[in-house]
């Protein structure tokens, strides 16, 4: 399991290392997003891809019809809608009840998931639920955090075939510039991603992962380094050699930019960019 499909395990810890590695690039693709809201709190967000000569559009929509009740919808142009009837801090504080539905009017095809989260100090958990008649998939975590040091754990379950479907136990620790996490996915996959905050201006951030499997082992490393206000630098390599640099820039207060380009620096090869365009009115 990628880092990025585990950042419910130890959010506070690994958003820094994520953002530094992943966050503020766009290769292969150039995007523009727009996001608004109206004077009543109703948030409207136009998107629009051309990746692979294919243009992919979406529209997503959320509003608050009162107060611990969110709706959401999202429609893209492969003619999929999302809808998320979010109830919060009714039942209990700091419980969230989360129902979505997604229907592809293409294929007629429906799915649904319940889900739950709870969050008090030092405990966040959740638990989700396809409402599928064969049987339903069960997804719980719980994450609980101690004088800078968290532990989390993950368990998926098919009821239909009455399979332990995954199970992944993480261990964390943060300080003022450090972060560290650790993952074990089924006595199988091991990784480990590790922060720092060099300097106001700088951040690093490193991805080891091994498979006991196959014996294959990746490594991912990222910086970051904000020039001012406005404009921040990104790099990230990874052991095949492939090189992406990317620079941020708010053009207006409302209006920001990303440029990236990509290359294999063993081959000097496989060049790639992308521009992308988020607009917050």
């Amino acid at each position: 399991m990628s880092t990025v499909t585990l950042l419910w395990v130890l959010t506070k810890a690994v958003v820094s290392t994520q953002s530094t590695g992943n966050k503020g690039f766009s290769i292969g693709s150039n995007k523009l997003t727009v996001k608004t809201k109206t004077s009543s709190g109703i948030s409207l967000s136009p998107s629009f891809e051309l990746k692979n000569d294919n243009l992919v559009a979406a529209f997503e929509t959320s509003g608050s019809p009162a107060p611990g009740f969110t709706l959401k919808e999202k429609w893209c142009s492969g003619n999929v809608t999302k809808t998320n009837v979010i109830v919060e801090d009714k039942l209990a504080k700091g419980l969230k009840l989360d129902l979505e539905v997604v229907v592809n009017s293409g294929t007629g095809k429906k799915t649904a998931v319940a889900k739950t989260a709870y969050k008090t100090d030092g405990f966040n958990g959740t638990f989700d639920a396809n409402l599928d008649l064969a049987g339903p998939t069960l997804l719980a975590t719980a994450v609980s955090e101690y004088s800078g040091v968290q532990g989390g754990a993950k368990v998926g379950f098919d009821t239909e075939k009455s399979k332990l479907t995954e199970n992944t136990l993480a261990l964390g620790y943060t300080n003022n510039d450090l972060t560290f996490v650790g993952f074990i996915k089924d006595l199988s996959v091991f990784e480990g991603m590790v922060h720092h905050k060099v300097c106001p201006d700088t951040e690093v951030a490193a991805v080891l992962s091994y498979n006991k499997g196959n014996n294959a082992c990746a490594f991912n490393f990222g910086t970051k380094y904000t020039l001012d206000k406005d404009t921040s630098l990104r790099m990230k390599v990874d052991c095949g050699g492939n090189t992406t640099l990317s620079c941020t820039h708010k053009v207006k207060p409302w209006l920001e930019a990303t440029f990236s380009n990509s290359l294999n620096a063993k081959t000097m090869s496989g060049v790639n960019h992308g521009i992308s365009l988020e607009a917050n009115l």
